[in-house]
């Protein structure tokens, strides 16, 4: 915990930071690791469920993901509250102050396919990248991958400007805010479990936003770990993620309908960019 505990300085990341009164609870937002279990979890505590959302004409590819639209979630980000509120949540002691943190490897392999190789709308796609790689039609996705984190670190500052692709402990504003509880992915059931006890009723984790469901291990070869690790360098120091061996990466290629499915995604994630564009233009 920083050493000026009990003070209110947050000045950097107001919007990311949701405040739920009744369950005294402040959530800080960390792209990639589990932010859209987190804040469907905060709607349900606020008794909002996925058929109440108001219409979100943002990015966003599936109706779940629309969670993300701060402006119609239904839980204030800590801007929108009154300053007596804003001091108690950053200050109190019966508050708790939660960040959910991944691994870095893991997320940042993540960040690539939900938002590169899936062609997600957004800025990112304005961003200097390699093209994915196709080999006879399979799309190879390790080298792919591979390619993208070699160009990603020769333009560190472009990429890492993004939420989704900068170190965590910045995000979530780790000098800022006195955190009494800072939760690896792994251990998500855990906090789960002391969230129920502090509502009084359960909550059960949904998953969303999933990927392909590949190991991302098998993406990685040495040169691409050490440029995470030295990409993501504060991360690994900070929040207490340990280096991996991942020099025996076995590759990863997408061939016959799993290839056909990432292209389809990528028809409607650019579809769907398109239509929010001109949506927004009409507004």
């Amino acid at each position: 915990m920083p050493a000026e505990a009990g003070a209110d300085r947050l000045i950097s990341i107001q919007s990311n930071v949701h405040v739920v009164e009744s369950a005294r609870l402040l959530y800080v937002r960390v792209p990639k690791a589990a932010c859209s279990t987190m804040l469907w979890t905060m709607a349900l505590m606020a008794g909002v469920g996925s058929d109440e959302l108001a219409f979100s004409d943002g990015h966003y590819p599936t109706r779940p993901m629309t969670i993300h639209d701060t402006s119609i979630h239904p839980v204030p980000t800590i801007d929108l509250v009154s300053p007596d509120l804003r001091h108690e949540a950053l200050t109190s002691p019966e508050w708790m102050r939660v960040a959910i943190t991944r691994d870095p490897y893991a997320r940042l392999y993540s960040a690539w396919e939900s938002r590169i190789l899936f062609a997600s709308p957004g800025p990112w796609t304005g961003f200097p990248q390699p093209a994915i790689i196709s080999v006879e039609g399979d799309i190879d996705v390790a080298a792919s991958f591979q390619a993208f984190v070699e160009t990603m670190e020769e333009h560190l500052g472009i990429w890492q400007a993004d939420p989704h692709f900068a170190q965590q402990a910045y995000v979530m504003a780790l000098d800022e805010i006195d955190f009494t509880d800072i939760v690896p992915t792994s251990k998500l059931g855990e906090l789960f479990d002391r969230l129920s006890d502090r509502v009084g009723r359960p909550l059960h984790p949904q998953r969303h936003n999933e990927g392909l469901g590949l190991a991302y291990r098998d993406a990685f070869d040495e040169a691409t770990a050490r440029r995470c690790e030295a990409m993501f360098a504060l991360d690994f120091d900070r929040l207490g993620y340990e280096h991996q061996d991942l020099s025996s990466g076995s590759g990863l290629r997408l061939s016959g309908p799993a290839s056909r499915t990432v292209a389809m995604l990528q028809d409607r994630n650019r579809r769907i960019g398109d239509l929010s564009e001109r949506l927004r233009q009409r507004a």
